[in-house]
């Protein structure tokens, strides 16, 4: 990797990291590319050389943070250790990565809003990846005889991002990152047992 490369890599990361706490702060609307030019020491019209505005930033951001989040999870997949604890934990830390950090944030909802808004195919790209990721191990554990998807009627992808889907439902409902950590581990309790094949180890 060039040196021009790696700087501009690292101006990146540094503009992500004081785009969050400026977005944290103010919330996305009310955030200027100003606010964010002044908060990673930057100028404005150097921050407009690295995004085209604030919508780009977002996106590029939470882009970031779930690729992260993906990277973290698939580690956490690919260790030796009982099923259900290794596909709980992957879906946690995910959340941990991509979803908690704003949560703490007054504006956690909008931000869920605006990144439902401003989702990119990039995005939708690496939300299958993660669901590929899970549905495998699962297809695994019924190779294994630990679980059957024909007790849920469905294919494995389609349980997967039911369940994904039921765990956002859970953002506006919990009352603290604590309690979301809690619906989590309870909602893939819930559906890891309904597939379970005499017992989920």
């Amino acid at each position: 990797m060039s040196t021009t490369v790696t700087r501009s890599t690292e101006k990146r990361e540094t503009v992500f990291s004081a785009a969050a706490d400026v977005f944290a702060q103010y919330g996305f609307r009310r955030t200027s590319m100003n606010d964010i030019a002044q908060a990673a020491g930057i100028s404005r019209p150097a921050l407009y050389v690295l995004f085209e505005n604030k919508e780009d930033l977002f996106r590029q951001l939470a882009s970031n943070r779930q690729n992260e989040a993906i990277g973290e999870a698939l580690a956490i997949l690919e260790q030796a250790a009982p099923f259900t604890e290794r596909f709980t934990q992957a879906i946690l830390a995910y959340e941990r990565i991509f979803y908690e950090p704003i949560a703490g944030s007054p504006h956690a909802e909008e931000f869920m809003d605006t990144t439902l808004g401003l989702v990119s195919d990039d995005m939708l790209k690496k939300h299958d990846r993660l669901v590929s990721y899970l549905s495998d191990v699962i297809d695994e554990a019924a190779g294994q005889g630990q679980v059957s998807l024909g007790r849920a009627g469905m294919k494995t992808k389609a349980f997967v991002e039911l369940l994904m889907s039921s765990i956002v439902g859970q953002k506006k409902a919990a009352t603290s990152v604590r309690d979301f950590r809690q619906r989590v581990k309870n909602v893939t309790s819930v559906f890891l047992a309904s597939i379970a094949s005499g017992g989920v180890e």
